[in-house]
Formats: C-alpha cells, structure tokens, sequence
C-alpha cells in the first residue's frame, strides 16, 4: 500500500501496473509520465509497460485498520492487455479482507461488463467509470447495469461543460470532479484548450468562464441523489487555484454503503492468493 496526496481516498493499492491511451483524458497521463521517468527502476523495470506486482497481494489483509483503497493508481484493472487470471488474483484478495472499501475506476466498461457476467462483485468493491468529456457519457450506460454497492464517476479532468449530464445520473452514487493539473499548463495553449484554472500575476484561480462547468456538475449530482466531492480546479499542481465551489469545499461520500467496518473486528480468514506472471 502507498499513501496518496489523492484527497478522496487513503491509500492506493497496485497489484499491477501500466496501461495505454484510449481517450482525452489520457493525453497528460500523471501514472505513464511518473512510470516512464522511473524506467529501469527496482519500481518499474518495464516503465508503463504491464508489469505484475504478486507480491503485493497480500497487502490489504495485513492492512488492519479499514481504509479507503484506490486499486491500480497506476493502471486500469480492465485494461484488455491484463489477463482475466490477474484480476481473479486481485479480487479474491480483496474478499480476503472485506473490511476495506475497494475504489475500482476505468475508462474500459464494456470489459468490467463482461468479466463480471460471469463473476460476482465483491460487496467491499466500489465500482467507477471516468467521464471526461460528453463523448465518454455513454460509459456511464455500462456502470449503472453493475450491481455494485457503491457506483461512481470519476470526473476528472472534466474537459468540456457537460450539459445534460444529470439525465445519465440515475442510479449513480457518487461523483468526483476535478480539473487537470501538471507541469503540461504551464503552456498557455493547453492551458486554455484543457485547463479550468487560469494563471494571471504569478496566481492561480478557477477561470471565470468555466466556473459553470463545476457548478452545473454540482447541481445535477446534487438533484440526482449522489453525493459530491470536488476534488481541485488545478493547475500546475492539483491545488493551486484551490478546490472551493460558491465559498465551501465540497466532500462529501456516498451513504449507500454505510458506515465503515468496525477497525476491531476480527478479520476475514485468508485466502489462498493466485501467483501472477511477471512481465519483462
């Protein structure tokens, strides 16, 4: 497990790594840029190429105290090239301890929908899509047909005004939204072309034009039922122009879970884990 600077979460878990472009929100890969940096490394041999971690598959039975875990920060746990052996391994190690909350997020739906036709969703498994623009809303489809306790979006960057959003919210629980940051928008073309926070005199602040792009988001989660987290507006750093919407930070979780499981409770017995091949 590795503690996370992601403020909707407490750890991320990677029992795999790397992964391929297939939309806009790809373009400025936080994970692909951090991986490649760190090619050749004990960390990432392979930099974004796949590469299994088994040993990390026991990391969330030793964890005792229930936390919040981001799987595959840096991957997609239905990225095609993973094999369906890998995420049988991973999912039977988070039924081994079921008193985490599992955030599983991917732009790939249509394979979650498949792997799970056949598969049950473990109740501590929160399952999520990433919307970034109106073109990806259709992925939204998809998740809301997953029996999933908690079901989630991922907006973030959020690229475009999604307008007529709210109809594709039935059935969502929770929806997180942010702007794009990275060293990228130091650019002002990409800035402009990508970004919702404007840099003027040496300070970031939310731009004036799109600040209805979040508020209308807000508006329409709000009316749907889900819950809200507003996660930055960005810039260089993912909180330079802050995260305040209308004066107040918006965090709030989804309630169709309950509570947490109790850190006392005595842990599930464990599981027989599956070995992943390494990829070199």
């Amino acid at each position: 497990m590795n503690d996370t600077a992601i403020n909707w979460t407490h750890l991320t878990w990677n029992p795999w790594s790397g992964c391929k472009r297939i939309s806009a929100g790809c373009t400025h890969c936080y994970a692909e840029t951090l991986a490649e940096q760190k090619r050749g490394t004990k960390a990432f041999p392979n930099g974004f190429g796949l590469t299994y971690r088994p040993h990390k598959l026991a990391e969330p039975l030793r964890l005792r105290k229930p936390s919040l875990i981001f799987v595959n920060s840096m991957s997609d746990m239905f990225w095609d090239e993973v094999t369906d052996e890998a995420r049988d391994a991973a999912f039977d190690a988070m039924r081994a301890a079921p008193w985490h909350r599992y955030q599983v997020l991917t732009k790939r739906p249509e394979i979650m929908a498949r792997y799970f036709a056949t598969r049950q969703i473990p109740g501590s498994v929160w399952l999520g899509v990433t919307v970034e623009n109106r073109g990806s809303l259709k992925r939204i489809d998809i998740l809301r047909d997953m029996p999933a306790r908690v079901r989630f979006l991922s907006v973030e960057p959020l690229l475009t005004d999604l307008i007529g959003v709210e109809s594709s919210l039935e059935g969502i629980h929770w929806v997180i939204g942010g702007g794009e940051s990275g060293l990228h928008l130091r650019d002002p073309g990409v800035r402009n072309s990508r970004g919702i926070a404007q840099y003027i005199d040496g300070l970031w602040s939310p731009r004036p034009d799109r600040y209805g792009w979040a508020q209308r988001l807000r508006d329409a989660t709000k009316a749907a039922g889900a819950a809200f987290w507003w996660k930055q507006w960005g810039g260089i750093r993912p909180h330079s122009a802050g995260r305040m919407i209308d004066g107040r930070t918006w965090d709030e979780f989804p309630t169709s879970d309950g509570a947490m499981p109790d850190a006392s409770a005595p842990p599930a017995p464990p599981r027989r884990q599956r070995h992943l091949p390494v990829v070199v």
